[in-house]
């Protein structure tokens, strides 16, 4: 299945959930990373910057219970240490489903509650670049998988909550030789942070 094809594919399976009589709510999520941990195939001791914006269209099943469907768009540019003599530098974007449930049945006053969310991701597309000092690679397809939970606190529409997520993406087609040795490219990622909700 080509880009092109799956990214057409999410963008119906999107509009199809989003215009039945019950998806009556839709949620953006902004999240923002404090703490980091990622292990960068290829690449050595490399720094990582991501950002991530998700948007999820929410289905009830109960009155707190609620079922998602969402598309994840996650960015991310990777550079090797100056220090490092075959420097190298990648930028990298994925494009991924979201399937997830999230609990709200907590009330703490009339109009504050706690909310739970957690949701599995599943890359449907991506392209990714790896430049060296002479040559520069494209990626042929993307492969992996990422988890996503969160918890805090829900005010009328707003959301504030603390999050924890995981990302194993593997984008084939770009390697990185080391020592005359070449490494497939990968980013292995995990996360904790703030992020921000709007249910509308």
């Amino acid at each position: 299945m080509n880009k092109r094809l799956k990214k057409s594919l999410l963008i119906i399976v999107l509009l199809c959930f989003a215009t039945q009589a019950w998806a009556v709510k839709a949620k953006i999520r902004f999240l923002f990373p404090v703490s980091s941990k990622s292990v960068n195939d290829g690449f050595e001791d490399s720094t990582i910057q991501t950002s991530e914006f998700v948007l999820s269209f929410l289905m009830p099943i109960s009155q707190h219970t609620q079922l998602g469907l969402g598309y994840s768009y996650f960015n991310a540019r990777i550079e090797d240490p100056s220090t490092v003599s075959e420097g190298y530098s990648g930028v990298f974007r994925a494009h991924l489903l979201e399937l997830g449930a999230g609990y709200s049945g907590f009330e703490l006053t009339r109009t504050i509650s706690l909310v739970f969310d957690a949701a599995v991701r599943i890359p449907v597309s991506g392209e990714g670049t790896v430049q060296a000092n002479q040559t520069t690679q494209d990626a042929t397809a993307i492969s992996g998988m990422g988890y996503f939970f969160s918890s805090g606190i829900a005010y009328g529409n707003l959301e504030v909550s603390l999050f924890h997520q995981r990302r194993d993406l593997a984008f084939d087609g770009l390697t990185v030789t080391r020592n005359g040795q070449s490494k497939d490219v990968a980013l292995h990622s995990t996360e904790y942070g703030i992020g921000f909700g709007y249910t509308f």
